[in-house]
């Protein structure tokens, strides 16, 4: 009777965990309301502690955030993700995208 409450992993989260990356932009928003998109970070890898997922690029982190309270969806070309939700790095909502080095 147990195996209902397990919970199932998120599979995006399980196929971006340790994945090498390319590139990360931020999306951001100019004065007059058009999206542009910053590069903040190349090379580096995704990894996944416990409950918090972390960028890295770098020494440095770039997204540092709760597991759960992120939203993930995979790019349609396969060769990233975006990732939504609060950063603790910069302590408030980010919106990013993460490109894989190698997405085949």
């Amino acid at each position: 009777m147990f195996w209902f409450s397990k919970r199932k992993k998120n599979p995006v989260l399980n196929e971006m965990d340790g994945r090498e990356v390319k590139y990360v932009t931020r999306r951001s928003y100019k004065a007059d309301g058009s999206p542009e998109e910053i590069i903040v970070g190349q090379t580096g890898r995704i990894v996944l502690i416990d409950k918090e997922i972390r960028i890295l690029c770098g020494e440095t982190d770039v997204f540092k955030g709760d597991v759960n309270a992120c939203e993930y969806f995979r790019l349609m070309s396969g060769n990233g993700i975006t990732v939504t939700g609060f950063n603790n790095v910069i302590e408030k909502e980010d919106h990013i995208t993460v490109y894989y080095k190698y997405h085949r």
